[in-house]
């Protein structure tokens, strides 16, 4: 396959739905000098009034894609109304690239102070100044080349953002110029984990902070963008973040479902630092549960795959905006320890299924949101299932709890 035949495949077989949908953001011009030319839509929550220094997430739209699409496909917007934080949305102009794609691949592009990423980085910082955010809470996500320019983002202004969450994406500069970026699609890569650092680190080489955790959400059967590319982004950031590529934890169906394995990589101080979603008969498309329940959304559509797992809502979870997404309770306990004490928060009308370890006891009512136990002899993880009176079921991070000294 020559070089040109693989780039029109990639802007045919990433173009999403059109943005035909009614508008439902608010536009900002005059937001900066706006080198690369792009356009700020953006969403403010509906309780915006009652929130001080909220969080926002920054969502790149995919080729042939815009701010309206991407909100409708992934639902950013109705959860920023349920747990309060903004979202932020560039959109591309069809000048800068015909297949309304971000220009991933330009180095002109993709270079801190330059382009695109100089002009996201301008919206960012006006949206701080502008609105009420905490500028500690900001992140980015993105698809295929929504995706890649998010690593972009990630790599060019590591201090801006807390964490990232990469969809069908590769890691920063996975060639020089569009031929090889285009081959790297491929899964043509063939990088150290310290050669894909050394690109990062170039673009901020007097940086001294903490690099922003990163979720990379891969489908195994991409016809677009070679799973490859996912292990090489996850070589580059575990780097970064000074720990291995072998998985600390490994979830090969997560929340019960066999087609998500979660790969978690943690940092010397056993922060997770990276994390992999790798989903199974899946190819170049976001994972959405289309349904009536809070953990359920996204929409069915071109490139979006129903895989009973709404990877929005997930993110949202690794990024920390929901709030009751972990158990609150003791890492480590005695042996035989009494009375431990487990929760979450409450909810009116719920029933909380808490799973144990084997020679773990409730001590009182079991069916409540707070729990206490009589621990036994061993490690192990505790679990929650919650259903509500809608039938929904909500899950929660599994705890895992050490015995002192093991």
């Amino acid at each position: 396959m020559n070089f040109f035949k693989t780039i029109f495949l990639f802007l045919i077989l990433t173009a999403f739905i059109s943005n035909a949908q009614k508008d439902t953001l608010s536009e900002i011009k005059g937001f900066g000098n706006n080198p690369g030319n792009l356009s700020l839509f953006y969403h403010v929550p509906k309780n915006a009034n009652n929130l001080k220094n909220s969080p926002m997430v920054v969502v790149l739209h995919g080729c042939s894609q815009g701010a309206n699409s991407v909100a409708q496909l992934t639902g950013w917007n109705n959860l920023a109304d349920e747990y309060g934080f903004y979202v932020l949305y560039p959109q591309q102009h069809f000048p800068n690239n015909p297949s309304h794609c971000f220009n991933w691949f330009k180095n002109n592009e993709i270079e801190r102070g330059k382009g695109e990423c100089e002009s996201i980085k301008q919206m960012v910082d006006y949206m701080n100044t502008n609105f009420s955010i905490d500028k500690s809470q900001v992140f980015v996500t993105g698809l295929s080349a929504g995706a890649a320019m998010s690593v972009v983002m990630i790599a060019t202004q590591p201090s801006m953002f807390k964490a990232a969450a990469i969809y069908a994406g590769g890691p920063y500069k996975p060639g020089s110029n569009i031929f090889s970026s285009a081959v790297s699609m491929t899964g043509a890569l063939g990088k150290t984990p310290e050669q894909w650092k050394e690109l990062v680190w170039q673009q901020n080489p007097a940086f001294k902070g903490n690099y922003p955790k990163v979720c990379v959400f891969h489908g195994r059967n991409d016809p677009v963008a070679n799973i490859r590319n996912a292990y090489e982004l996850i070589e580059q950031w575990t780097c970064l973040h000074k720990t291995d590529t072998i998985a600390d934890e490994n979830d090969l169906a997560y929340l019960g479902n066999k087609d998500v394995n979660r790969l978690s990589y943690k940092n010397k101080n056993n922060e997770e630092v990276v994390v992999f979603y790798r989903i199974n008969e899946m190819g170049h498309a976001l994972p959405v549960d289309p349904g009536h329940c809070k953990n359920q959304g996204g929409k069915n559509a071109l490139f979006a795959s129903d895989k009973k797992f709404y990877s929005t809502y997930y993110t949202a979870c690794d990024f920390g905006l929901i709030p009751d997404w972990k158990i609150t309770g003791p890492n480590e306990v005695e042996v035989n320890q009494k009375n431990v004490q487990f929760s979450v928060q409450a909810k009116p009308d719920y029933n909380y299924n808490w799973i144990l370890p084997v020679g773990c006891e409730i001590v009182g009512e079991k069916n409540k949101n707070e729990i206490f136990v009589n621990w036994g002899n061993i490690s192990g993880t505790v679990k929650l299932e919650e259903l509500g009176a809608n039938g929904c079921k909500y899950f929660h991070k599994d705890l895992l709890v050490k015995i002192k000294g093991e």
